[in-house]
Parts: C-alpha cells; structure tokens; sequence
C-alpha cells in the first residue's frame, strides 16, 4: 500500500500542496497531511491500547505517567496541556491514578489552586514496564525510518502544529 501511495505520489503532475487543499477541484483526501497524521494516530493508538492492556494500564494513564517521567511534580494543568487533554478529564485520570497508588496529589505550593501531580515509587516502576512494551509498538513504527527522517518528521509536525497556535 505504501509502494502504491509513494508511486502516485512521484508521477503527479499536478501540484500535491494544491490536491491537499479541501478548496481545490483535485482534492483528495489521500494527500491530505491532517487525514494522513488521523490515519497514523488512529494505528497508534489500536496497538497502543492492546499492548498497554498487557501490562495494566491504558493510553491516558500511561500518557501521565511518561509527563511526570519528565517532570515531577507537574500540576493537573501541565499535564493535561502536554497531554492534549481536557483539564476535567486529566483531573480523574489523575485521581485514579492515585487511588491505584501511581501518583500522589498534593496543593501547589506555588499556586493553591493548582494540584501537583507526583509520581510514586510504583508509578516509577509501572513506567520501567511500559516503555519496555512501548519500544516495541515504536521500533515496528519507525523500523524504516532513519534518525534524520524522525528529526525531520518532528520538525515538519512542530511546524504544522506551530502553524494552527
């Protein structure tokens, strides 16, 4: 399917930009880099769950868990942002989580409104596990890609992103 997409794609004639365009007469959704970036998600995220559920966890909980890899604490709002996750629905992940004894909640010291997020020591050992099952969902994704092709990838999506801010 990919041999097929790349073979339409190098006998174009016509301007792809303009066929990605939902205005123009020639468009198509194939050429489209936000149904393409829907497309690849949608994969992600089917592998994702099944290869989470193996270990106990699901795709927000693990999403939190990664952040506060990062940075710990993080406040619900820092999270949800990074997240790109709805603040009310990252406040429930987040207690979940500390009812399963992953994360401790606490007051902001820097701002009481806020709720600081903690990883604990067993959200540090659950992280061990999944990026252990992560790698694999990761290295089959990218097996054909090299390292400049995932920093210009980044660079490209950064730019879109960028672009819709």
């Amino acid at each position: 399917m990919q041999d097929q997409f790349e073979h339409n794609m190098a006998n174009e004639n016509s301007d792809v930009k303009n066929k990605a365009d939902p205005i123009s007469e020639e468009f198509r959704l194939e050429y489209s880099p936000f149904y393409r970036l829907t497309q690849v998600e949608s994969a992600y995220r089917q592998k994702m769950e099944g290869i989470l559920k193996s270990v106990g966890m699901d795709l927000p909980r693990w999403r939190v868990l990664m952040i506060l890899r990062e940075k710990s604490p993080s406040t619900v709002s820092e999270i949800a942002n990074r997240a790109a996750m709805k603040l009310s629905t990252m406040t429930k992940v987040t207690q979940r989580l500390e009812k399963e004894g992953y994360v401790s909640l606490s007051r902001s010291k820097q701002d009481a409104r806020s709720t600081d997020v903690s990883s604990t020591e067993k959200g540090e050992e659950a992280v061990v596990r999944i990026r252990q099952v992560a790698s694999k969902i990761y290295r089959q994704a990218t097996q054909d890609l090299t390292a400049e092709d995932i920093r210009r990838l980044n660079s490209t999506l950064r730019t879109l992103e960028d672009s819709l801010q």
